[in-house]
């Protein structure tokens, strides 16, 4: 399954390994993971003034009745 961050432009954000980190780092907090999931394309919007990050996630088939 694929999924998205939105980073949003500033200072700190002008190197390409600095956004990479970030949404390393993310994308490791959303997930709740102490691995790093790949980060599959990095772009940026120039017109919304935003870099999109894509990473992969493992798909994890839910049981009948829960929630997640």
């Amino acid at each position: 399954m694929f999924k998205a961050l939105v980073i949003a432009a500033n200072e700190k954000t002008v190197e390409f390994g600095s956004l990479l980190a970030v949404a390393r780092a993310e994308a490791r907090k959303r997930e709740h993971s102490q691995d790093n999931p790949p980060i599959l394309a990095l772009r940026f919007l120039a017109e919304l003034n935003v870099y999109v990050a894509v990473y992969q996630v493992a798909d994890v088939p839910r049981e009948i009745g829960t929630s997640g």
